[in-house]
């Protein structure tokens, strides 16, 4: 299996998040973390809708977790669970990536 590149590290905002595609439920995300990178379909599990509120924001206030803008489900970063909202208990649906001399690959 090939990789794909997604982009470079240095295009996902530290502590941020960036959207890749058309904002619509089939897109990925990344949110970043010094150099650890997690990617998910853009997609609530409990609505099917896109899961950011205005291009790349997928963050709470705080940034502490994935927020869902239709009814505010709230996620875990490193994991895509969701901890709070009407998915609890359901995850998002994460891609393999790598962090290889500063470009992230998805597998």
């Amino acid at each position: 299996m090939s990789a794909t590149l997604l982009c470079a590290l240095a295009d996902i905002p530290d502590g941020g998040a960036k959207a890749f595609g058309d904002d619509t439920a089939s897109s990925l995300f990344a949110v970043r973390r010094g150099d650890q990178v997690h990617v998910y379909q853009n997609r609530c599990p409990h609505a099917h809708t896109p899961l950011n509120w205005m291009p790349d924001r997928f963050l709470n206030r705080d940034r502490s977790q994935i927020i869902c803008a239709t009814h505010g489900a709230l996620f875990d970063i490193d994991t895509g669970y969701c901890t709070a909202g009407p998915c609890q208990g359901q995850h998002l649906t994460a891609k393999t990536v790598t962090v290889q001399d500063g470009q992230v690959w998805l597998s």
